[in-house]
Parts: structure tokens; C-alpha cells; sequence
């Protein structure tokens, strides 16, 4: 499609879909300036979305009402400007869109479907007699028949599918260091197990020990979360280059996660830590 504005000429490739005023309506699109389709006329009118109206230099959409673009070859009106609004997934960016009354016959029908108590019964009798009625229109076409959000979740369906593998890869991850720390934790109280008694024999509390056998692996802890927040932070902004709508990634995400994975070796360690700092010491001197 093509507009001309003065000496400056506007083209671009538009996506354009055939609806009229009942198929806008049933997915409450916004109108930003103007009107619905009117006419019944094919290809009389056109309405647009907001980038196309910002792509042919017009801010205000009111502004793009009337003018008359160019669309296989002949001259058609803007009648009105829509909300922009997804018709592929996040990854792509929204681009120039036109609704049109094609001259094609379409044997597509959008329906909304009201929600409600026994909507399943509901649901299957109507999708039924939509089946009669398309069988005596059209006996020589199939029937078939998608929900709008399906239609919408195949969209992400590598997404949903990396996020699975990524729940049980890092449920193993964590249990397998956890493993590690544990183990880490039981040699080190074994090794310092005379240590604990002496210091307990000098008036060390419990509080004292447990501080003490637990310092050592806080820093651990804390020097492999330095390690791995830039490579987390470059893993998810390489995955959210992706798409073309994205969040920001906030500095409260790597906090939680600190505190999440002090908590974990905590757990982990909490136990073993204050066996060790509780034993009696004459048993740990007993061979001194």
C-alpha cells in the first residue's frame, strides 16, 4: 500500500484481514479515531491501526481519517484508526495493519462463545449445531474449529517447553549442590571437631561455633552468586532479545535469588552445624 502526502511518497507492505464491524466487536478492539467499517461495498474502506497511522506520519490518529490510500491501485478512505494490537506472538513486533471487506468468500466465522455454569455442555451442543449448519452450507468443506487462547499458547509452545526442561534442570542442579554441601559440611565438622572442643572448653557458646563453622561457607556461597549473576543476567537478556516486547530485568530478581540460595544451604547446613557446635566436648578431646 501506498500514501502520498505532498512530494513524500509512503510505502510499506500491510497484513490486511477481512472483518466487518460484528468481528471487531466480539474482540472489543478500540477504536482510537473514527469509525468501523460502514460500507458494504468490498474494499471501499480501510481501517487501520496506529502504526500504520504513525508509519504514514500522522501522530494524531484523528489525523488519518479521509485521506485516501493507495491499495491495488486503486484510491480507498481511512475511515478509522484501531488500539495496536498483536496478530503474531511477542517475538515480532506489531507492523502496518488493515482491516478490509474482501471480495474473496470466506468460509472462516469467528464466534464468542459465553462463559458461564455448564459452559462445557454448553459449548459442545453449540459447536454441534455449528457443524449441521456448516454440512448444509458447505457439504463438500470440512468442519474445524480452534479456540482463540490455544491458538495463541502455540504462539510459545518452544517457550513452555524450555521452561519445563529448565524446572527439572535446575530442581537437579540444587538438589546435586546441596548433596555437595552437605557432604563439604559433614568433612569439615569432622575435621574441626577437636577445634569445636577446645573452643567450647574456652568458653565459646554455641552461637559462637555455629557463626564460626558457618562463616567459611557463606563466602562460598556468596563468591559463586558473583559468579553466576552476570552469566544469569547474559543468559536472559540473550533469551529476551527474542522478542520484540520485553521486560526489564530488575535487581530485586538477583536478590531474591541470593536469599533464596542463603536460605537453601541454611537448611542444608543447619542441622550438621549445630550437632557439631552442640556435642559435648569431652567426647572430641577424649583421644587428646
Amino acid at each position: 500500500m501506498s500514501y502520498t502526502s505532498g512530494k513524500k511518497k509512503y510505502e510499506t507492505m500491510v497484513e490486511v484481514k477481512s472483518g466487518d464491524s460484528t468481528y471487531l466487536n466480539i474482540y472489543e478492539m478500540k477504536l482510537l479515531a473514527g469509525t468501523y467499517l460502514k460500507s458494504d461495498v468490498p474494499e471501499s474502506e480501510l481501517l487501520i491501526n496506529n502504526t500504520f497511522a504513525k508509519f504514514l506520519g500522522f501522530k494524531n490518529p484523528q489525523d488519518a481519517i479521509g485521506i485516501s490510500i493507495m491499495k491495488n491501485e486503486k484510491p480507498v478512505p481511512v475511515v478509522g484508526v484501531l488500539a495496536d494490537f498483536h496478530t503474531q506472538s511477542t517475538h515480532n513486533p506489531i507492523k502496518p495493519f488493515a482491516f478490509s471487506l474482501e471480495k474473496r468468500r470466506l468460509r472462516t466465522f469467528h464466534i464468542k462463545l459465553l462463559a458461564g455454569e455448564n459452559r462445557a455442555q454448553s459449548w459442545t451442543a453449540a459447536i454441534k449445531k455449528m457443524e449441521q449448519a456448516w454440512k448444509e452450507s458447505y457439504p463438500d468443506n470440512d468442519f474445524s474449529y480452534s479456540f482463540l487462547d490455544e491458538d495463541i499458547a502455540k504462539f510459545y509452545t518452544t517457550e513452555k517447553n524450555i521452561s519445563k526442561l529448565l524446572t527439572w534442570a535446575t530442581g537437579l542442579c540444587v538438589f546435586i549442590s546441596c548433596l555437595g554441601l552437605l557432604g563439604l559440611v559433614m568433612h569439615t565438622t569432622r575435621v574441626r571437631t577437636k577445634e569445636i572442643g577446645v573452643r567450647k572448653v574456652l568458653g565459646a557458646s554455641i552461637r559462637q561455633i555455629i557463626a564460626l563453622l558457618s562463616t567459611d561457607f557463606f563466602k562460598l556461597i556468596i563468591l559463586a552468586f558473583i559468579i553466576a549473576s552476570p552469566l544469569a543476567w547474559w543468559a536472559m537478556h540473550t533469551w529476551l532479545n527474542n522478542f520484540a516486547f520485553r521486560t526489564p530485568i530488575d535487581w530485586w530478581v538477583f536478590l531474591i535469588s541470593a536469599v533464596m540460595m542463603l536460605l537453601a544451604a541454611l537448611a542444608t547446613m543447619g542441622i550438621l552445624t549445630y550437632k557439631a557446635a552442640n556435642a559435648n566436648p569431652v567426647n572430641s578431646l577424649r583421644t587428646e
